[in-house]
């Protein structure tokens, strides 16, 4: 397997991560402060066994770091490592760039359709139609 073959499958694995809202959750704890299962099994509701289930799967792929602290009795600590913080930053960064982007074009293109309106080009129908499916798409976006 050639370097492309692995870059991309550890992308594929980091956006199944991402995926899930629960794993999001848990990140987003961790980026707050070190946690046991426990801790998170009490916060997010839902069984240890789940809990486990999705630590395991950020642990594989480094995204999360699991920390012994013996004092007073043995547990376990999750945290999330310096690279992984980084490519979170990275990420949401990304994210946000991107969906500027969608409610720029939107913007634009609902501010073109009411021109064309305005002009005689374009039916009234035409433009309703429009103007409430992509206010729907902003609304969604958060504008």
């Amino acid at each position: 397997m050639n370097k492309e073959e692995k870059d991309f499958q550890i992308i594929n694995k980091i956006y199944s991560i991402l995926r899930d809202s629960t794993r999001r959750k848990i990140l987003s704890l961790l980026s707050n402060m070190k946690l046991t299962a426990d801790d998170l099994t009490k916060e997010l509701a839902i069984s240890r066994p789940a809990v486990e289930k999705h630590l395991k799967q950020m642990l594989d792929i480094g995204l999360i770091e699991r920390i012994a602290d013996t004092y007073p009795t043995l547990k376990y600590l999750y945290t999330i490592p310096e690279p992984s913080v980084d490519l979170m930053s990275n990420i949401q960064d990304s994210i946000e760039e991107f969906v500027t982007s969608i409610k720029d074009d939107y913007s634009r293109r609902l501010e073109n359709e009411e021109q064309l309106y305005l002009l005689g080009m374009s039916s009234k129908e035409r433009y309703e139609s429009i103007k409430e499916k992509y206010r729907s798409i902003l609304e969604k976006l958060g504008s």
